[in-house]
């Protein structure tokens, strides 16, 4: 049945896929550990833009916020490619000739090229009116828009990863800090926040774990074969003659033909414990609300039927999700 909200003579219809009664669970009852639940469903789509309150993402707004600011929107992106590009290339140029050919087998490498896939893909679909076509209700959004928020999705989560293991397990005290080592690991994560959470409001579902986890088992998978083989990591100051030795090692925590074992249970401690716990993270704060004071996604922006967009600032004090003058509901 469908609901209606009559103002001024104006009606607006709201499809039943808006409504909450679609759900098993009321508005009021939503948390996070119910929405992590749902969006690792089978039911709930990858792209999805429905909200468990029985709401809509508006696909414009979300992914390209306008048209005010349409302009400053563009400059910004503009700007943060800009940046991840010239990151990229000044690596590139400052690292050593000889194993420059080795620069792609390091998992920050990947990590900056899917920056740069990912902030160009937005760009594109900021400046294609029709890549933000709103859907038909229940249908994900168009293939670009599902590119941008796959990418987002990957790159936020594994520039957090960079971050987090080379200043932990890689990075040595007293070590000179270059420009690379700051944009590289640090740098580029903040690029992705800004444009994700500030220039949009990118939603991250449960879902796009499996992509993250992916990625994981490539590098996991690239860094056996690059042992067994004897590919190494190129040539160093410092190392010795030998080629295929403990330190010609990608990572040095993971030799697989001298410690198996170590390597190993790190691998599995990334896979199943650390990438999670930082995805999770990454999910939250796309959620995360009023200064991180609420859980509940009200910063999203939700698709009106008939046009325009609404914020909701919170989204539980109307259990029928209807816009406009409460005072003046009827019902049909």
């Amino acid at each position: 049945m469908d609901n209606y909200h009559d103002n001024d003579d104006e009606r607006v219809v709201y499809d039943e896929k808006l409504s909450s009664s679609n759900f098993d669970i009321e508005p009021l009852s939503i948390g996070c550990f119910y929405r992590f639940r749902q969006e690792l469903s089978c039911s709930y789509g990858f792209f999805s833009l429905d909200e468990l309150n029985g709401t809509v993402l508006d696909v414009k707004n979300t992914f390209a916020p306008g048209p005010k600011l349409w302009c400053v929107l563009v400059l910004g992106r503009l700007l943060l490619a800009a940046a991840a590009i010239f990151a990229m290339v000044y690596s590139i140029v400052n690292y050593p000739a000889e194993n420059r050919w080795i620069w792609m087998g390091f998992l920050t490498h990947w990590t900056i090229v899917w920056t740069i896939v990912y902030l160009a893909i937005i760009l594109a679909v900021t400046l294609s009116p029709k890549a933000l076509a709103q859907p038909a209700n229940g249908k994900p959004p168009t293939v670009l828009v599902r590119l941008a928020w796959a990418f987002y999705s990957l790159a936020l989560p594994m520039n957090v990863l960079v971050v987090l293991l080379y200043w932990t397990l890689d990075y040595t005290p007293g070590q000179t800090i270059s420009f690379s080592t700051i944009s590289l690991h640090g740098g580029t994560c903040f690029l992705v926040l800004i444009d994700g959470n500030i220039l949009s409001r990118i939603p991250i579902r449960m879902k796009h774990i499996a992509l993250v986890e992916a990625v994981a088992v490539l590098l996991v998978i690239w860094t056996v074969l690059n042992d067994l083989v004897g590919i190494g990591d190129g040539k160093w100051d410092g190392e010795d003659a030998d080629q295929n030795n403990a330190d010609d090692k990608l990572y040095s925590v993971l030799n697989w033909s001298d410690d198996p074992g170590k390597a190993a249970i790190i691998s599995v401690l990334v896979i199943f414990v650390v990438i999670p716990v930082i995805f999770v993270l990454c999910w939250m704060l796309s959620i995360w609300s009023r200064w991180l004071t609420k859980c509940d996604g009200s910063r999203r922006y939700i698709y009106q039927e008939g046009g325009g967009d609404k914020q909701v600032e919170d989204p539980h004090r109307n259990a029928d999700y209807f816009v406009g003058d409460d005072d003046d509901d009827d019902d049909d």
